[in-house]
Parts: structure tokens; sequence; C-alpha cells
């Protein structure tokens, strides 16, 4: 069988073995040659070649030179001693790039009712160890398989998530990182992003953050950490050299706390840095919040869920105000497991010293596609960025105009200034000496979302710098609401949501204003989310209503509405929101096919003209759920479901 279907994160995905791949770890260590794979394990049937390293999961890429001999090769290394998983490298829904690898441990989430007796004799059944409780999901662990394992995570886990005793079961996956830069060929004035005076050919004035405006209230605290996720560091650069300036730094690829760049061409997380956080010294350029702390964090260039969620820990454990990420998983269509789903939800809310949640920051990348939707045949799902806690940030360019390769969608929540054809690129940081960029220790000529994620990461610490008490929801709606509409002729602009562009292009100087309080005009947003647990079957076929009441008269300034729907064929669905007034909202109405359940959020900000009847009214009083089954043979269940209210 060279295809597999399981849920991952609630979408199902389908798995497809690459012809020629495949990888291996030895319980000697890894076998980083042919050389040395040999020694462990003997000579291949076929010849093989070293493709690469994954130093997260601690396994070696190998292809075969003759693809028949592909299965047979692979049969031969597991029977070795010395060999401990054996793995085909596989693609996601045809996907042409981000190859991905079962590492061999799994999550599992028990559901709540099964007794301790029943959770033993499921993983005996399939040879599988505890290793690790998960506090963020409840009955949540990582397990591992051994020995007494029959069969590979992936038919392991599509079994598992068939059984009525549980909540998930995910293989956890090595996969490739996509960094969002975009390289290309050709110090404060020369920073158009931070003051853009439009006094050069590609410059639009004003098409900036308005960053001197800010600086006038604060240009950062040291107090206020922000943590990058990179590639590599050069904290020897005098930009990053000033006392206190670096605060907890880790490398997770060499397991050490060096977070240096070790390979040729890591120079991405450095330009990143200095975008966000440069010092202000007297040499050189500036980032926009040159006072804050810098966590400097190295990661792999293959990531697993369980890499992910040890970087998230040691951030939550490391009191990181701000996270910064300017990559993505390689493949177009890639949900995030409900572990890596969980630890971000946590590092969001329940991450800093304060407990207020991180701000965290995810680039929309660079392919010029949707992020949830589909191009040219191919399917594109960017997990990280569609993340409901994370801002995802979009282009534009040095004309305040769409940057033509950022990706787009109702989900992208803000932009901010980066390259841009025409338009010109970013000045920042580079790493020092010939390896660099350039032969400067600064670059002219970064990009892409990459360098606009780390310029938006910079405002929500110059906010939190000036009101450390905000929550990280409270941060991200104020970047939303004191963001700039551009281009409004070509944005699409629908209640102030642009695909391109989300709530507009950041403005610092606003941004910064309203959290210091000096704006009266500007309200702090508040939030209040109230859940219902109801687990009531739905009629087959038939309808059932659940009720939620509001208590606050306030007028509602976005809303949010989250279920969750055990269901054999969610096809057959139809879920209506009745609001207090009477007004009644069409949710979803019989999509989905024969897809089974139904886990989502409907959002304002993401679908402004479904709720646009709702906004501005009152949010007190008695909404419900209705939920209509229209044809007969698939049954379902209600499990919850949620309402969030912004006022």
């Amino acid at each position: 069988m060279n295809e597999i279907t399981i849920k991952r994160g609630g979408r199902k995905v389908t798995f497809k073995k690459t012809p020629e791949y495949f990888a291996v770890r030895t319980k000697q260590g890894r076998a980083a040659s042919v050389k040395t794979l040999e020694a462990c394990c003997g000579q291949p049937q076929a010849p093989v070649r070293h493709v690469e390293s994954v130093a997260t999961a601690n396994m070696e890429v190998f292809a075969v030179e003759e693809t028949d001999k592909l299965e047979e090769t692979m049969d031969q290394l597991r029977e070795a001693p010395a060999s401990d998983v054996v793995s085909h490298v596989y693609s996601i829904d045809n996907t042409p790039s981000g190859a991905v690898i079962p590492t061999g441990t799994m999550t599992i989430q028990f559901k709540p009712d099964v007794s301790p007796q029943k959770c033993e004799e499921i993983l005996a059944k399939y040879g599988l160890e505890i290793i690790e409780d998960l506090d963020f999901l409840p009955h949540g662990h990582t397990v591992r398989l051994t020995q007494a394992s029959t069969k590979n995570p992936l038919k392991i886990a599509a079994e598992l998530q068939q059984l009525p005793e549980i909540e998930t079961a995910e293989p956890d996956l090595s996969f490739q990182v996509s960094l969002k830069y975009i390289p290309a060929d050709p110090l404060y004035p020369e920073q158009w992003h931070l003051h853009n005076r439009g006094d050069k050919t590609g410059l639009a004035a004003g098409a900036d953050v308005k960053a001197e405006g800010a600086w006038e209230y604060t240009l950062g605290s040291r107090d206020i950490v922000v943590s990058i996720i990179d590639d590599g560091f050069d904290l020897t650069h005098p930009e990053f050299s000033a006392p206190g300036k670096i605060v907890a730094p880790r490398d997770f690829s060499q397991n050490d706390l060096d977070p240096a760049p070790m390979m040729e061409g890591e120079n991405h997380g450095t330009a990143c840095a200095g975008v966000a956080i440069a010092e202000e010294n007297g040499i050189g350029g500036v980032g926009l919040a040159p006072r804050c702390a810098f966590m400097p964090v190295r990661m792999a260039q293959w990531l697993t869920d369980q890499s992910v969620m040890q970087m998230f820990q040691y951030i939550i454990d490391n009191n990181a105000d701000v996270v910064s990420c300017s990559w993505s998983a390689g493949a177009w269509n890639f949900p995030l497991s409900t572990k890596m789903s969980g630890i971000i939800r946590k590092a969001a809310t329940q991450g800093r010293r304060n407990k207020k949640g991180c701000v965290i920051l995810f680039a929309a990348g660079n392919e010029g596609r949707p992020l949830n939707g589909e191009k040219d045949g191919q399917v594109s799902y960017q997990g990280f960025a569609l993340h409901p806690d994370v801002i995802a940030v979009a282009a534009s360019n040095s004309l305040d105009k769409h940057s033509s390769y950022s990706n787009y969608g109702p989900e992208i929540t803000l932009c901010a200034p980066s390259s841009g054809t025409p338009g010109r690129r970013i000045t920042t940081t580079d790493r020092r000496g010939t390896k660099g960029y350039s032969a400067e220790d600064y670059t002219h000529d970064f990009g892409g979302t990459s360098s606009a994620t780390p310029l938006a990461a910079g405002l929500a610490a110059l906010i939190l710098s000036v009101n450390p008490d905000l929550t990280a929801a409270e941060v991200k709606q104020i970047m939303m609401d004191t963001a700039d509409k551009i281009d409004e002729e070509n944005g699409e602009y629908v209640d102030g949501h642009s695909p391109y562009f989300g709530h507009g292009r950041i403005n610092a100087e606003k941004a910064v204003a309203l959290a210091a309080g000096a704006s009266q005009a500007l309200r702090l947003p508040q939030v209040l989310f109230v859940e219902h647990r109801v687990n009531k079957p739905i009629p087959d076929p038939g309808e059932v209503e659940d009720p939620i009441t509001f208590p606050l008269d306030v007028p509602i300034r976005d809303i949010e509405v989250s279920v969750d729907i055990r269901h054999t064929w969610r096809g057959d669905l139809k879920l209506i929101l009745k609001a207090p007034q009477g007004r009644e909202i069409i949710l979803r109405d019989r999509s989905g096919g024969s897809q089974d359940d139904l886990i989502a959020s409907f959002r304002s900000s993401t679908e402004p003209a479904l709720f646009a009847p709702l906004i501005g009214k009152s949010a007190e009083g008695d909404w419900r759920l209705h939920i209509v089954d229209t044809n007969k043979r698939d049954a379902g269940v209600l499990l919850k479901w949620g309402l969030a209210i912004t006022y």
C-alpha cells in the first residue's frame, strides 16, 4: 500500500510513499554516511546514497539507486540488530515539496471516561509505551513504538483513530522547514520600512510603520523579551552585544546554548533579528524595538512534532514575551498535529512571566498562494499561520501595495512593509564575514514575509514595553485596530479586512499610543468566552439546539463561534447561529461531503460579510446553536460549542 489517509489536526491528509527515499535511526547513533550505515547494519541489497541528516529525530535519509528495490532494501535493514527505526519518507497530498518522516513516536489522547486498565490494554495491543504526559492535552501522552509493535506509526494511528476510546492518535512527524525569505542579487536613512520619506525612486511617502512616532513613547524595554526561532544567529554582531541584550540563548539543533550559525547559508535568523531588535548604538541600522531583550532559538532544518513542542515549552519556561517565526513546513498542505496546536495555544494563553500569553507571529509565506484553499489543483493549508492564537503576517511593499509573492486569504491578520517588485528591499543585520548575504556586516537585500514578521514582532514588543499587563489577545487586537488600510482600491476590503493586507499595514505610532493610554479615541478591547460542553446526540435525521447566555450588555466588535461535532458524514449537517435579537446566521450548509466530524471556528475577523449583521449590536441574551441533520443513516453528537465576543 503506497498511500494511507489519516486525520491530523482534525483534517484528513493522505501520506504517499516517495519512490526512492527512506530514513534510518540506529541503536548505536546516527549513520551519517553510507559507510557508517554499512558498518552498523550491513551492506544494503541495492546501492544507496546519503541524502541528508534529520538531527531532531536522530535519523538519516538515504536514497536507493534502483527504486524497484526500495522495499527489499528497507526490509533487509529492519532485520539488522543495530536498526532502531527504518521508515519510508512520505509526501503529503502530492504537494511538490516538504517531505515528512514518521519518527517512531506518537501522540495519543484518551477520552475522559476511559479506565486506566483499558488504556493499558490498548497500549499493549499496539506495543506502545508512554514516555511523556502532556499537560496541555487532557489525558494526552507521547508514546513510542517498541519491539512489540508490529505495524508502522501511520497504520497504528489509522487503527487507533477508529477506536471509541481514542480522542486523538497522531504519529509524530519530522518535517522540512521552509524559511520565508526571497533572496536576490543586486543605515537608518536606508531603512525605509521604519520611516519612508518618499524621496527616492521606488518609495512612496508614508509606506512605513511610523516608527519615529512610536519612539516618542518608548524604544523598548529590557524587561520585554523577543524570541526569534530560526536557523542561527551571529551574536558577535555589535547590534546584539549590548549589556543585557541576550537572554536564554538555545540551540535545539546541536542541543547546546550557542545558537551561532553552523552551516553555509545560515544567515536568515541574523537578518530577522536585526529587523525586530537591532540595538540603537550609533552604528549600522536599528530594529523597531531596539532596547528590548533578545532570546535567540536556533532550530534544525528538519523539525518534528516533539521538537516544536520542546522549543515552545522552552520559550514558556524562560518567559519570552513575543515569539517571531519566519518559516513554515515545506509541504503546502500541512495541518498541525494536536500536539503542536496544543503547545502553541499553551504558549499564547499561559506564557510570559505574568501568564498573560506570548504574542506569537508566523510568516504568511511567499508562494503567492491562499493560506487555506486551492491553486492550480494543489491544496494549500499552512497550519502554523492558520493557528487561531497566532498573528499571520503578510507583506506590503515600499509603494504601499501588495507584495505579489505574499500568501493571502481571510486568515491574514495584518501586513508589514517588506520587499516587493516594484519596490525596494530591506536593510538589516547580516552574519559577519564572507559567509553572510553580503561581505559587509549588513545586508540591503532582505525581504519576503520573513522580514515583515519580525517587524510586526518588534511592534508587539513596543506595545508590551509601555503596557506589560496586556494579554496576548489584547496586543493582537490593538495591532489590528490601529493598522492603516492601504491600497483600498485594490485591496478587496470587506468590513475592514483585506485578504492581502488583513486589517491593514501596522502603524506603530497609533498602536503604542493606544497601549500607553494616550489615545482616547480608541478603547482597549476585551473578550469574554463562554463554552458549553453538552454531549448532545443529533437526531438522524432531525434537529437539536443548545443555548448559551451571554451576560453583558455590550456592543459586539468581533465574534467567534467554535463547534466540536462528531459525525460520520458531516455533509449532512446545517449549522445556524441564532442571535438574541432574532437574527439567524447560517454558519455551514451541508458542506464537507463524506468527511468525518466537524471541529471548526467561525470568526468575524475572517468571514466579515457573514457576521456583519451582528457587529455593533448588543451581545446580551440567549444565543442558540441550531443543528440540522438533513439525511438519514449517519449519526452524530454535539460535544461542545463556544462563543467568544470582543467588545
